[in-house]
């Protein structure tokens, strides 16, 4: 594997003042999906470790893909608050827990075509999590009953609901950052998780990473039989972004062009993993 094969330019365009937090134009209304009700269809995107661009990947696939984005994060850093829902404005049972003890499918919360579908998260969630093998079941329940596409952002690090996601998933999604620390909490993702569908995604790539990071996760594609998958580039605009609208729901531009087009790369190998 060559440095050339996760070349992704970083964000060069010095940040203008004042502009951190301008919106950008959203396009036309995504259209529903419809996939045939015998088939559910669940993707979960995990991590072992914070900050690896986990709620950022979640967020565009389910816009790419038109799926309902389920939130299993229970933190206030999730895709939930990103995307506008804030649970202290809520006096109601949140729709994730009731749905659980209740067995019943939730109804997403309508994004209007600029923001993908949303069943939030919730901060009880960490203590009210189901067994591993009851989210499983319960997402693709949802997925068949909704007869909708469902993407998954999970909690980092393991824990029963994280597992069940990844068990009940066509594939998971995992963003790579080549940095020592966060491919050493790859390797343990891999080395306790070694017979699930993986698709690794390089993240946050410089325009030059270094070969012995490119070499080790390499190593740990072949050593665990995981796929790679598309890179993402590192753009230093992002973190500084306040819209709620994704990325990829905007006209692309001159700073988000290419980050679009990097994401609906990943979207379609996750279209066409183990088909």
């Amino acid at each position: 594997m060559s440095a050339e094969t996760f070349q992704a330019p970083i964000d060069t365009e010095a940040r203008i003042p004042g502009q951190a937090g301008e919106l950008d134009e959203p396009v036309a209304e995504a259209k529903g999906y419809t996939p045939p009700e015998q088939e559910p269809d669940v993707v979960a995107v995990a991590g072992f470790k914070g900050g690896v661009g986990k709620s950022r990947t979640a967020k565009e696939l389910a816009f790419l893909r038109q799926a309902v984005l389920t939130d299993l994060e229970w933190d206030w850093g999730g895709v939930t608050r990103g995307w506008g829902y804030f649970e202290e404005d809520r006096v109601s049972t949140p729709p994730l827990l009731r749905a659980f003890q209740t067995g019943e499918t939730p109804k997403p919360l309508s994004g209007n075509g600029r923001k993908p579908d949303l069943i939030p998260g919730h901060t009880d969630f960490e203590r009210n999590q189901p067994k591993a093998d009851v989210v499983a079941e319960s997402l693709q329940q949802w997925s068949r009953e909704l007869k909708r596409r469902i993407v998954v952002d999970t909690h980092p690090g393991g824990c029963e609901s994280t597992y069940g996601a990844m068990a009940g998933a066509r594939v998971t999604v995992v963003p790579a950052v080549l940095g020592n620390e966060e491919l050493r909490a790859l390797e343990g993702l891999l080395t306790n998780l070694p017979d699930y569908p993986l698709l690794l995604i390089p993240y946050k790539v410089n325009r030059a990473p270094a070969a012995w990071l490119l070499d080790e996760l390499e190593r740990l594609s072949d050593t665990f039989q995981a796929q790679i998958g598309p890179a993402v580039g590192n753009y230093s605009w992002i973190p500084d972004r306040r819209s709620r609208v994704p990325i990829c729901a905007s006209k692309p531009s001159k700073r988000t062009g290419q980050f679009i087009e990097e994401m609906q790369a990943v979207a379609e190998a996750v279209e066409n993993y183990g088909r």
